[in-house]
């Protein structure tokens, strides 16, 4: 008897004797792979499983299992997108050995994708091409490599170079709307797309002209530049003062507002600093006097008295060649779920840091595929549709 048969048959008689409501809590606790394959086994688990209530829930009891999405240094060809899917609580075991790097084909453009951000399981890829008018248009896509879907192509003409314009991505939750954001840095426009619509909008420039990108050969777009937290896009920008300044557009209401770095910063620094997002809120990391890295944490989203010293390390105790000259670039990546470990990315480093919190001290991971960890990003299974 066919398999899909079978089950449909045994689905049948798990009814007769469990409610819908239990078959739905059981099914919430499998992985993505599996629900799309029960959704052909009959037309009500197809419809619970496609029922957006489900998503929601399977998505926040996914959150619980955190990943990075590991990118190859290694481009194959122009048109394949390579990335491994890896469980960070098998990096905190620290186990050596190798790290599969799944093949993706996801395109037919042939152009060369990166990543601009994820977000709910979904990423943002960008590339560029040129067509017959000597426009250069640059590409986009929204992915969910966990269902295999991919949305339509997201094209933005321009008459300039893709280089002259940075990327950002996040989601205005008040509308369940994924948003990409591009910054043009010679004519200082500003254009938004929605996720479901077919424009590109302009809005309100910058305040501030963001930084567009961090000094390091493994350079990542968006990495340590700007930051995804709560319902913002957070950029690091220079004021005329030469002083730091954050500017924040609340991706709802398509508004800026200016956050300042901590105020207890002192001889920054030697490297640009970098944002980051650790426990859901909004990090301002930098070098101190050549001897420490630290990480401040801003405990209540636009508070400026809210800002605490989360961490200093020194230098000296990570398993790292390091001097003054050799310009380190030091990324958080995630903190452990008991808060006691911390994965740190740095620029000249092939392999990333598990760094202890309870007793300051640092090990490099055993894992050492030819990855760009500097440009990993963290990443949750989920069923969202990226059309």
């Amino acid at each position: 008897m066919p398999l899909i048969k079978t089950l449909s048959h045994q689905t049948q008689m798990l009814r007769e004797f469990m409610p819908d409501e239990l078959i739905t809590e059981i099914l919430l606790f499998l992985p993505v792979k599996s629900l799309m394959q029960l959704k052909w086994v009959n037309k009500s688990w197809k419809t619970i499983i496609s029922d957006p209530a489900f998503i929601k829930l399977h998505l926040k009891r996914s959150a619980r299992n955190k990943h990075l999405a590991l990118f190859s240094r290694i481009q194959q060809s122009s048109y394949n997108f390579d990335v491994a899917l890896f469980p960070v609580h098998r990096l905190l075991e620290n186990m050596s050995g190798t790290i599969t790097v799944p093949y993706f084909p996801i395109n037919d453009d042939r152009i060369c994708l990166s990543v601009v951000g994820s977000y709910n399981g979904l990423f943002c890829l960008v590339g560029s091409y040129h067509d017959a008018l000597i426009y250069e248009k640059i590409l986009f896509y929204l992915w969910n490599p966990a269902t295999r879907t991919l949305s339509n192509k997201i094209k933005l003409k321009c008459d300039d170079h893709r280089y002259n314009w940075s990327f950002a991505f996040g989601c205005d939750n008040s509308t369940e709307t994924y948003k990409i954001v591009v910054f043009n840095q010679q004519s200082h426009e500003v254009r938004v797309f929605n996720s479901g619509g077919n424009i590109w909008r302009n809005i309100q420039s910058f305040p501030v002209d963001p930084l567009t990108r961090v000094p390091t050969s493994h350079y990542c777009p968006g990495r340590g530049v700007y930051a995804y937290v709560n319902d913002s896009l957070n950029w690091l920008a220079i004021r005329e003062e030469s002083q730091f300044v954050i500017t924040s557009l609340d991706l709802s209401s398509e508004t800026y507002r200016q956050l300042l770095p901590p105020q207890d910063i002192d001889k920054v620094s030697l490297v640009v600093p970098t944002l980051a997002v650790l426990m859901d809120s909004l990090c301002f990391c930098h070098d101190f006097n050549g001897t420490n890295f630290i990480i401040w944490q801003m405990k209540e989203f636009g508070v400026q008295e809210s800002w605490i010293q989360f961490l200093k390390i020194s230098y000296q105790g990570l398993p790292i060649v390091y001097s003054v000259s050799s310009q380190l670039i030091l990324f958080p990546l995630c903190l452990s779920e008991n808060g006691d470990t911390l994965v740190l990315a740095w620029s000249r480093g092939k392999q990333a840091i598990l760094y202890n919190l309870r007793d300051d001290t640092a090990e490099k991971t055993g894992y050492t595929n030819n990855f760009k960890w500097f440009g990993s990003q963290e990443y949750v299974e989920s069923l969202i549709s990226p059309c």
